[in-house]
This record gives structure tokens, C-alpha cells and sequence, in this order.
């Protein structure tokens, strides 16, 4: 029995909500009850919202692709029949690609198309001999040529709109969830969409943000998603441009932004990574394998850490299994300096945003000279593109010199500890995942050794659990070569991290009690 393969495509998102998709179902459905002799291939073939002028659909992921792929595999063979709604739905590839590409392959296995607007059916045979390859021939240019026509429009009116925008004039365009239709901002999305971007300069991920965005209570934000967020952070709709000319009021400034796509670019070459739910998981690491200490919770609480590694059974020898009071004590000892390096980040120095400026300027000289680089080693020493490829390193290298200069003579917000060990306790309280980030971002880190001991990357105190001090119900920590008894949680302390826990030392770190308390007082007060 021969196969039916059905095949439907549309180029564009916006016809998902149209009516194509199902006109093209509805005419293959009434091919098959007419044609009870054929059997319909479970396999589906479709290419939704992907062009057939720029052949998205034969490239590798594309429906069609994968049809051609099966094809060649024999999966389908001489008797069947591929049907599809016209010849423009196969592709609007100029015509010897689709002579060559797309109709040879399935004909010269013994496949044959049918297309069904008009019920016509075109074979190997009836190219030759019955003189279909001058209607298949029309039709292809036909589709070609309205492409061409369509893509010609969309120029013009692209030129126009370009010119609009270079007059400071607001052009007809889709625009970004913060704006309207006509280019006004709507402030409450606009705020959220502010807040991703400082987020995402933090270190969050996309994905953790757009889940905040969604339960951000902002009607416009539920659907919001991490590709969505992505668009978002590449989008100079944020600070007001479009093509290079000022159209829209910013809603972020140009650092913030510029400091976003420097963190794009640092994301791309690290590893990947999660945004972890618990605080602490990211900052604990193991001593022998590298890998993260992640929480154990009993009845909702969170009582030790252990390295993950070793948790799932993968070999790592480090058994150590450590409370998190031990942990807790141990961050409020080695994290205040880097937990307010992170918040003062955004108080570096009044010349911070020429600094950013130059180092995103550097971002994009760099991907120039790359993609020179690349263009030589493919078509050789062409005269105007190494003069381009000079052109650039000379500009980039004048772009060191710059940024060399404002990092010497960076001078300095007057300094506020109040203001970032407030801020510091404020993340604690209301944000602990974008604060763990930032540590992140600091290096901030602590290890935990198979000995017992724990070290941190901003101290030079090795610190070690010793035991459980069964008089006191305690646990005994060192601190170098001083004892602590560090009390047991009973679950309803609320912790500061970054304040000493009362036990029986004076606290070893540069804050001693009194300082803690005086800094309280100004910060409340």
C-alpha cells in the first residue's frame, strides 16, 4: 500500500493565528478520504513561522529537511506520494536551487508531488515526457518573484522608517513590552523591565527572571519567557534608539546597558551554569572535586551541606557532611568585604560609565576583528579587507590605551559603609538569590576540605569543624587555633548572615561587636 506524506509550512508567526495551517490540514484530509488506496505516514512534516524564500526549512532542524533526510534513507520510495498545498509551500528558492535542492531529490527517488490546489501531480515521467516542467517552472518563478516583490516592500518601508527615526520622528513599528504602539513608555512594565536588566547584571539567569517577571503582578509580564528576557537585554528600545537614532524615552541608562551585554558576552565562554534556589549552594565548594555543596532539608529545614558529587554517587572521597550553622558562621566571617564590594559595584566612581562604555566598545571591536580574521583565512589576503582588519586593531588598541586611563584615575563616590552593609542586609532579607549571585560575580567562595577544614577565598583564617560539645549542644568550630561554640538553630532566630553569631569568642573579624551595633544604629536611624 502506498504512503501519503503530508507536508505544510508558513513563514511567519503572526499566521499561526490565521487560518493557514488549517486550510492546508483541511485540503490533504480531503485528498486522503478520496483516495482510500494511499496510507497515511505517521510521520509529521511541518515548518511553522520558518521562511521558504531563505530556505529555513531544508536546513538542518527544518521539517522539510528532515523529509528529504527520509527520503534519501529510503524510507519512502517509488509509489508515494508527498502533498502539499502548492509549489510554493516546498520553497521560494530562486530556481535552480529549487530544481536541485528540493524537487529533484524526492522525484528521482520515485516520489510523487501533488499539489492540491489544483490537483495536479508532477513525476519524474511527466517532467520529461508530459510537459509539466513548464508549469513547475512558472510556478517556481512565480513564488520567486512574489518573494522578491514582498522583500522589495518590506525595504522600502524599512528605509522610510529608518529616515523617520533620523529625523527624531517616532516610526510604525512592532515595539518592546515597555512601550506602546505609538512609542510611549507604560511605567509599570517599564520598571519590571529595568529591574531584569539590573538583575541580569547581578548574575541572575534569564530564566529565574522571567519568572520573576511573570509573578511580578504586571497583567502584560505573565507570559514572559527567557528567550523573551533575552530580547529584552539586546533590545536599544531600553535607552531609547532605534537604528542608531534617539526615537523613544530611555528607560534605562546607557551603563546599566552597556554592562549587560558585557555580561552577555562573559556568559557565552563560561561554563553553564543554574541559578540555585538555595543561598548558600554556588558559594560552597568542595575541596576535592570541585564540585558544589548543595542543602539537605528535613521537614522544610535546612539542617547540612554535602558535596553534590558525592551525593549522586560519583566518586568524589570527600565525605564531610556540614551543619549550617557551621556554614552560616563561617560566610558572616569572610563575606563582609566581599558582600559589600559586590553592592558598591554600583558606586564605583563617577567616571564608571565611560569605563563600561569603552569596555562594550572593546566588546565589538573584538567581534569585528574576529569575523575579519575569519573573512581573510576564507577568501585569502584581500587588499580591503585587511585594510579593514587594520583599520579596527588600530581602534581598539587607541580603546585600550582609553580604558588603561580611566581605570588609573578612577575617582572614587565618597565612600558610604553605612549605605552598602545596609544594602547588603537588605538582599539578605529580601533578595538572598541576587545577593549570592553577586557574591558570585566577586569570587566570593568557601571550600570544604576532606579534613574538616573550610577555607574562603576572602580570608586568610582556615577555619575547622571539630565536633558536636554534647554538654552544651553545641558545635565546636576553630577559628584558626581559637575555639567557638556555635549554638544550634531551634527555627526561629532570624539570621543576619553578616553579623557574628553570639558565642563564646570575641569575634575574630576586622567588625567587632561594637561596631556591628554602632552601624545598626545609623543604618536604622
Amino acid at each position: 500500500m502506498p504512503t501519503a506524506i503530508p507536508y505544510a509550512r508558513y513563514s511567519s508567526s503572526s499566521q499561526h493565528k490565521g487560518s493557514s495551517l488549517e486550510r492546508q490540514e483541511e485540503l490533504i484530509s480531503s485528498w486522503l478520504r478520496k483516495h482510500p488506496e494511499y496510507e497515511l505516514t505517521p510521520l509529521k512534516f511541518r515548518d511553522l513561522a520558518k521562511s521558504g524564500w531563505k530556505g529555513e526549512h531544508i536546513k538542518e532542524g527544518g521539517g522539510f529537511g528532515k523529509l528529504l533526510a527520509a527520503i534519501e534513507d529510503g524510507i519512502f520510495k517509488q509509489g508515494d506520494v508527498l502533498l502539499i498545498e502548492a509549489i510554493d509551500r516546498a520553497g521560494r528558492l530562486p530556481m535552480m536551487e529549487m530544481l536541485t535542492k528540493v524537487i529533484n531529490p524526492i522525484l528521482a527517488a520515485g516520489v510523487s508531488i501533488i499539489t492540491l490546489e489544483d490537483g495536479l501531480e508532477f513525476t519524474k515521467d511527466s517532467l520529461n515526457d508530459g510537459g509539466h516542467i513548464y508549469i513547475l517552472v512558472g510556478k517556481i518563478q512565480a513564488a520567486r518573484n512574489y518573494s522578491d516583490k514582498l522583500s522589495t516592500r518590506l525595504k522600502g518601508s524599512y528605509t522610510s522608517r529608518r529616515k523617520l527615526a533620523a529625523e527624531g520622528k517616532t516610526p510604525k513599528r512592532i515595539t518592546p513590552a515597555w512601550l506602546t504602539s505609538t512609542g510611549e513608555v507604560i511605567p509599570e512594565v517599564a520598571a519590571q523591565v529595568k529591574h531584569a536588566f539590573e538583575l541580569y547584571v547581578s548574575g541572575l539567569g534569564k530564566t529565574v527572571i522571567a519568572q520573576r517577571m511573570r509573578n511580578s503582578g504586571v497583567a502584560k509580564l505573565v507570559k514572559t519567557s527567557g528567550p523573551g528576557v533575552e530580547g529584552w537585554l539586546r533590545n536599544e528600545a531600553a535607552i531609547g534608539r532605534w537604528n542608531g537614532s534617539q526615537v523613544y524615552e530611555p528607560i534605562i541608562d546607557l551603563s546599566l546597558f552597556h554592562r549587560a551585554q558585557i555580561e552577555s558576552a562573559k556568559r557565552k565562554t563560561a561554563p553553564r551554569g543554574k541559578t540555585a534556589t538555595h543561598f548558600l549552594v554556588g558559594l560552597v565548594k568542595c575541596g576535592s572535586c570541585g564540585s558544589n555543596f548543595i542543602m539537605r532539608t528535613i521537614g522544610g529545614v535546612q539542617v547540612s551541606m554535602r558535596c553534590r558529587k558525592r551525593q549522586e554517587m560519583k566518586g568524589c572521597g570527600n565525605k564531610r557532611v556540614i551543619p549550617k550553622e557551621i556554614i552560616d558562621t563561617i560566610y558572616g566571617h569572610t563575606s563582609i568585604r566581599a558582600a559589600r564590594e559586590a553592592v558598591a559595584r554600583e558606586y564605583t566612581g563617577v567616571n564608571e560609565a565611560a569605563i563600561v562604555a569603552v569596555e562594550a566598545r572593546l566588546l565589538v571591536l573584538s567581534g569585528q576583528a574576529k569575523e575579519l580574521a575569519d573573512s581573510i583565512k576564507i577568501l585569502g589576503g584581500i587588499p580591503e579587507v585587511l585594510s579593514a582588519l587594520k583599520e579596527v586593531q588600530e581602534e581598539r588598541v587607541a580603546a585600550e590605551g582609553e580604558l588603561a586611563l580611566l581605570k588609573a584615575t578612577v575617582i572614587p563616590v565618597g565612600g558610604n559603609g553605612w549605605r552598602e552593609q545596609g544594602e547588603v542586609w537588605n538582599l539578605e532579607r529580601n533578595d538572598p538569590q541576587r545577593l549570592s549571585a553577586m557574591l558570585r560575580s566577586v569570587g566570593y567562595s568557601m571550600t570544604v576540605h576532606g579534613d574538616k577544614t573550610i577555607t574562603s577565598s576572602h580570608s586568610d583564617t582556615t577555619y575547622k569543624f571539630a565536633s558536636v560539645d554534647r554538654k552544651s549542644t553545641c558545635y565546636r568550630l576553630y577559628l584558626g587555633d581559637r575555639l567557638a561554640l556555635i549554638p544550634k538553630y531551634d527555627g526561629q532566630q532570624d539570621v543576619h548572615y553578616s553579623e557574628p553569631f553570639d558565642s563564646d569568642y570575641v569575634a575574630t573579624s576586622e567588625w567587632t561587636e561594637e561596631d556591628y551595633a554602632d552601624l545598626r544604629r545609623q543604618y536604622e536611624g
